[in-house]
């Protein structure tokens, strides 16, 4: 089963593409901070000024803002754009699959329809959110689904039967990225997963020395950080050297700190691999930035009455 849409090649051609992509990118916020100080974001998105894709406000509106401009770069790609380019739309995807099995799970099966309007999941792939099956039979469809594309994906929703529905999202999620990052992918593509990887680890590493619940947390391979680098620093208590893994200097960062310098990591990663003239670059630097712009203008929205200068710590720039 094919689980994106397939879609014809349309014959567009790479730099009619790649130059709708730069205005498109040109019309992305340049400067959060300095929106933000400048006066009142919100009505600044609002109004005609601002010309980048989001048009909504509200976690939903803007998830399916964020998936109409995927839908849009995912539609004019040309067959060897969309064989490189595949796996970072699935990743992407993932978040959809969960979305509609927590509507299945609350009884909410109207939702899904919404959910899945513009997704790029294939006909076959949004039926299984439609037969009206209970949540465990869903997750076993899927499961079914994910290991004909690989037997990395076999008995994972097993994890649901024991740990519940986030556990089965955390379980796919790693699977994934783990098979992603050991597929024969396009370079670009392998970097970005595998930067995905070291985020994920690096995340839950400092969540796990702040907190220190019970359990270590699961360590991610294909990652650029070793097993051996990962147990260290937990065995050592090593803050120091977890901070520098995140690309860090100084003591004491906040989680949001950690998380915000991970996302610029990356943002910095892909703005250097959009000087690829053969594409993929310049693509994968675009879908990039059009989640960060969702994902800030999220923080607006639910910081509106929050003083600037705490939602400003949540902006990635």
């Amino acid at each position: 089963m094919e689980l994106l849409t397939r879609v014809e090649d349309r014959g567009f051609p790479l730099d009619y593409l790649l130059s709708r992509i730069r205005g498109k990118r040109a019309c992305l916020v340049s400067d959060w901070n300095n929106m933000m100080f400048s006066g009142n974001a919100l009505e600044y998105l609002a109004s005609s000024s601002y010309r980048g894709f989001v048009k909504a406000t509200s976690p939903e509106g803007l998830r399916r803002d964020l998936m109409k401009e995927y839908r849009w770069i995912y539609l004019r790609l040309n067959r060897a754009l969309l064989g490189v380019l595949s796996p970072f739309f699935l990743y992407c995807e993932l978040r959809t699959i969960y979305i509609c099995l927590r509507h299945i799970k609350d009884g909410a099966m109207s939702k899904t329809g919404q959910v899945l309007f513009d997704s790029l999941l294939s006909d076959e792939m949004k039926d299984i959110f439609g037969k009206g099956s209970d949540i465990s039979s869903t997750v076993r469809e899927i499961e079914k689904v994910f290991s004909g594309l690989s037997k990395t994906f076999e008995r994972v929703g097993e994890v649901f039967d024991h740990e519940g529905l986030r556990g089965f999202e955390r379980e796919l999620t790693v699977r994934y990225l783990v098979m992603a990052a050991g597929d024969r992918l396009h370079p670009l593509m392998k970097d970005f997963f595998v930067h995905i990887i070291d985020a994920r680890n690096i995340i839950s590493l400092y969540k796990f020395m702040r907190l220190r619940p019970g359990s270590v947390p699961a360590f991610i391979p294909l990652g650029s950080v070793s097993g051996s680098v990962f147990t260290e620093i937990i065995e050592q208590n090593d803050d120091m050297r977890l901070y520098r893994l995140a690309g860090l200097r100084g003591e004491g960062p906040s989680h949001l700190t950690i998380e915000g310098t991970l996302y610029r990591n990356m943002t910095i990663f892909l703005k250097k691999a959009g000087r690829d003239p053969l594409g993929v670059g310049q693509i994968l630097d675009y879908l990039w930035r059009c989640s960060i712009e969702a994902m800030n203008l999220r923080v607006l929205s639910y910081g509106a009455d929050i003083p600037k200068e705490k939602v400003s710590m949540e902006l990635v720039n």
